[in-house]
């Protein structure tokens, strides 16, 4: 369901995930065959799959804002290679939370909650509904605040640096929600198909 970057193109700093079964083209193009009123409505409601999930990582972005990571030592830690390789330890730093040193808005926040969308597509060589967050509105951040801590310039001073807690939103709503938004998906095409819609 969710699809690596590698596979969905457009880089890593687009996530997105995408339910591609049943097939969205010709559920589409089945439902324009009985009328394109219902093409509209069975688009209009396959747009709104994504909506929990959205409004879940919209609830995560609204919350408190997290504040500067300190760092406080270093632990060990066991990584477990891919593809087979032997798992090896690795020294990763460790932090402790103190508060923001600023309090005043850029909007950041309300930009990245603002990319976030549902698409429809219904192309030749690729079908399906995306939840994405769209680079274009949301600028870089729609990555780096998923991260769980991040290093950027300190405002007004772009040669001191500072350590701060992200705000993982992305991945926790999509894995509650992904089962729901298939669902919703389905009964949206049913209905469409069956003249219910």
């Amino acid at each position: 369901m969710a699809r690596s970057a590698h596979q969905r193109g457009g880089g890593p700093d687009l996530p997105e995930i995408t339910i591609t079964s049943p097939n969205i083209r010709e559920a589409l193009a089945r439902a324009k065959e009985i009328g394109p009123a219902v093409q509209r409505n069975l688009r209009r409601n396959l747009r709104g799959v994504g909506d929990d999930i959205i409004k879940d990582q919209r609830a995560i972005l609204a919350g408190q804002k997290p504040g500067n990571a300190r760092k406080a030592g270093m632990r060990v830690k066991r990584i477990q290679a891919k593809g087979g390789r032997k798992a090896y330890l690795r020294t990763v730093n460790v932090y402790k939370a103190e508060a923001a040193g600023r309090d005043r808005s850029t909007g950041m926040r309300k930009r990245v909650a603002a990319s976030l969308k549902t698409r429809v597509v219904a192309g030749s060589t690729r079908s399906g509904i995306s939840v994405r967050a769209d680079k274009s509105v949301g600028g870089v951040m729609v990555k780096g605040w998923n991260k769980k801590t991040l290093r950027h310039p300190v405002f007004g001073n772009k040669d001191q640096f500072v350590t701060q807690f992200g705000q993982p939103y992305w991945w926790e709503p999509i894995k509650r929600g992904r089962i729901q938004a298939k669902d919703k998906a389905l009964a949206a095409i049913d209905d469409a198909l069956n003249g219910k819609g």
